[in-house]
């Protein structure tokens, strides 16, 4: 089942907004890896943003997807509230069927951005914004850089990787394969944000499924093309 809050959300920012003071982009937390939390984990430092689908690990992926379509053609797309590794897979997973649906159907494309919704910024409590725009092209000459994202990657590594290449004007694409890889890359898509902010840019993300060859099998994987803009 889909909750939802009314209003209009505005902005995307990089993080919440927090009752304590906001970390520098570069500050570390004690380790680099995604943390663990409960679904019913209370979030008392975030203020929640309007407009809003709390996203479960329950949650059904078509019924999410239907909401945000149905409020993509209606106006202004909702944001997403995670918490936990599997509820922030559902919501990728919603945000992807979506994002084909509005392509094929209307001509709309849909990407989101990760904002913090802790000061901890390898937990996984991340608000999804979610923005709807015509298709984009991109010029054929522009290299792609390409990543993969593992359950035990680096968060803060990943993030480096996807800023750097950004910074080389490159498109980056990164891939994932399983819930735990899933949150990762979106962990380090918001770290990105943070590290790209001091350069006047900033990442939106396209997500779609995939297929990927693994050990001589063919598994469903999660793509994640980012799109840069200057800010």
């Amino acid at each position: 089942m889909v909750s939802i809050m009314s209003d209009v959300h505005g902005k995307s920012p990089r993080m919440g907004k927090f009752n304590s003071p906001r970390r520098h982009p570069y500050e570390r937390d004690n380790g680099s890896k995604n943390m663990q939390v409960d679904d019913d984990e209370d979030v008392p430092e975030f203020e929640t943003p309007k407009n809003s689908i709390k996203v479960s690990a329950t949650t059904d992926v078509r019924d999410l997807a239907h909401t945000i379509t149905q409020a993509c053609r209606e106006g202004d797309p909702p944001a997403l509230l995670t918490i936990g590794n599997n509820s922030i897979n559902q919501a990728v997973k919603g945000i992807a069927v979506a994002r084909a649906e509005l392509l094929k159907d209307s001509n709309i494309d849909l990407t989101f951005q990760p904002a913090f919704r802790h000061v901890n910024r390898t937990r996984p409590l991340i608000a999804f914004y979610l923005a709807k725009q015509r298709p984009s092209r991109y010029e054929e000459r522009q290299e792609e850089a390409q990543l993969a994202v593992a359950a035990g990657s680096k968060i803060i590594s990943v993030a480096g990787a996807i800023a750097g290449r950004v910074r080389e004007h490159k498109r980056v694409v990164l891939t994932a394969i399983g819930v735990d890889a899933v949150t990762n890359a979106v962990l380090a898509s918001g770290n990105a944000r943070l590290f790209l902010e001091q350069d006047n840019l900033d990442i939106k993300v396209q997500p779609e499924f995939t297929k990927l060859d693994k050990n001589g099998q063919t598994v469903n994987a999660l793509r994640f093309a980012f799109v840069a803009e200057s800010i």
